[in-house]
């Protein structure tokens, strides 16, 4: 986030950033031993989440479990399925769709799965809804749990306290698209030569994750969920808007930071709506903005804008 601030305040170019290290591996070392696995710590994951460890033979990695209960209403056993992923990489589109593969095929097949993930991939939430499958549940494993297990003293002591949260959200309102005075609108090249237009985005809502997944203490979570209620929007420490997203790389040309003053004179919030001159365009565009709140959490929305 440092680093982002600098880059904008030297009205850098278009920046791609990327994150370097593991601070769950580490933590996970400091405490279980150098020669801790990951396979061990997706163990204490399963555990603390109430799941069974699936048998060695199918189950390698050491990361699937399985949730035994009675289906509502129907009076017979319903079978879960859980993953635990990996610290070391980002929950996404992989992940949910071999989760998906291995609830339909593995062991003769399960009722649903659970995937529980320590990073995700900021396309997350439109990966889910993508999907499309209420047989699919993705859960954000605490990201001080490492931390707790060590305050508390081991597995055992934490059991039955950990709380596995849905993903936050963001919304924003419909994206506005005009022309800018001298911009063309003829021609059917990917981009209009020399003319420009602008795109007005609105934020809307930020929903965080549970409050009980913070490491907050009980006067702290208080005023975070009066927050949560009051100004859901005052959570954001940092957010941006690439105009021509494509799907792959987020290059963000404009942004806006807690801290701030250059878009306003609030250097406690963020400004909850962007203006962005950029290159006219034939045809439709893809736009995504992303945030990012004061937990480090992030977030994206990805709209395709139609024509002017």
């Amino acid at each position: 986030m440092i680093m982002r601030k600098r880059l904008i305040d030297q009205d850098a170019k278009p920046f791609l950033y990327q994150a370097i290290g593991d601070y769950q591996v580490e933590a996970a070392k400091a405490m279980l031993g150098r020669d801790f696995r990951i396979g061990d710590l997706s163990q204490i994951v399963l555990s603390l989440y109430g799941a069974l460890p699936l048998p060695p033979d199918v189950n390698p990695q050491r990361n699937l479990g399985q949730i035994a209960g009675i289906a509502f209403g129907a009076g017979k056993s319903s079978k879960t399925l859980v993953l635990a992923d990996s610290p070391n990489k980002l929950t996404g589109a992989a992940t949910l769709k071999k989760a998906i593969a291995q609830r339909d095929n593995l062991m003769g097949g399960w009722d649903r799965v659970v995937v529980l993930g320590w990073n995700f991939e900021p396309s997350i939430g439109e990966t889910i809804t993508a999907l499309n499958d209420n047989r699919l549940e993705v859960l954000v494993i605490p990201p001080d749990l490492m931390d707790r297990l060590k305050k508390k003293g081991g597995i055992d002591k934490l059991r039955g306290q950990v709380r596995f949260s849905s993903l936050q959200y963001l919304t924003i309102h419909p994206i506005e698209r005009s022309p800018s005075t001298g911009s063309g609108r003829t021609g059917s090249a990917e981009s209009v030569d020399g003319g420009q237009e602008t795109l007005t985005v609105k934020l809307k809502n930020y929903v965080l994750l549970s409050p009980e997944a913070i490491n907050l203490d009980d006067a702290n979570r208080i005023k975070l969920q009066a927050v949560i209620n009051q100004e859901p929007l005052a959570l954001i420490e940092y957010w941006a808007v690439d105009p021509d997203y494509d799907g792959k790389v987020f290059r963000s040309v404009w942004q806006d930071y807690r801290g701030n003053t250059a878009n306003d004179a609030d250097a406690l919030r963020v400004v909850t709506q962007a203006v962005v001159t950029t290159s006219a365009k034939a045809g439709p565009r893809k736009v995504c903005v992303r945030v990012v709140d004061v937990f480090g959490f992030e977030a994206e929305v990805i709209v395709t804008v139609g024509v002017v």
